[in-house]
């Protein structure tokens, strides 16, 4: 069980922080959207970009990056880079902060039943030494108390692995709806970038 309950303490503190994540990452709407990308489409090599590298909107750290990428290699016409191939560049570097703690997750999901179910051999096996063959009073009680506490940590794991996969594929379906996002945005982005 002490290991049941460290899993169940680690899955919990990642599930708040990514609810905590993504509940400030989806508070903006589509006119906020819309002006961070015109705000940026209008900055030329050189300026300064103020905001964007410690914002929670993952569209600006994509548009922050992508305006990096582009002031290191401009002034190097044989290296120069495309905005397409920047944007791209920067929504990959961002997938590890949006799909943080998936492989936990997964870990978590596979686990916990296992160690739930091997607490329970264990408890079967510590409560089947009662039984001693040859002898007529065997302490019933003992035997059938020890197989319901062993259960119990069966019933622990299972419980930690559902609520774990539920939060898992709430924060998979999150990732992906922050991936269209990024991809629709990036491109108007773009448009308006090679217009200016």
């Amino acid at each position: 069980m002490w290991p049941l309950l460290f899993i169940s303490i680690v899955s919990l503190a990642c599930i708040f922080e990514r609810l905590s994540y993504w509940r400030k990452s989806f508070i903006i709407n589509d006119n906020e959207l819309n002006s961070i990308i015109n705000r940026y489409s209008t900055i030329q090599y050189g300026d300064q970009i103020n905001t964007g590298k410690n914002s929670l909107i993952p569209l600006e750290n994509v548009l922050y990056d992508s305006l990096n990428i582009l002031d290191n290699y401009l002034p190097d016409e044989k290296y120069s880079i495309d905005i397409k191939l920047a944007l791209e560049i920067s929504i990959k570097a961002i997938q590890s902060k949006l799909g943080r703690f998936s492989n936990l997750f997964s870990t978590i999901i596979t686990i916990s039943p296992l160690l739930g179910l091997l607490g329970t051999v264990l408890g079967l096996i510590e409560s089947f030494s009662f039984i001693r063959l040859g002898e007529s009073s065997v302490n019933a009680q003992e035997v059938t108390g020890g197989i319901s506490e062993a259960l119990i940590s069966t019933a622990s794991g299972l419980i930690i692995a559902i609520i774990t996969l539920a939060f898992s594929n709430y924060f998979n379906s999150l990732w992906k709806k922050q991936n269209s996002i990024l991809n629709q945005y990036c491109g108007k982005f773009e448009i308006l970038y090679r217009s200016n």
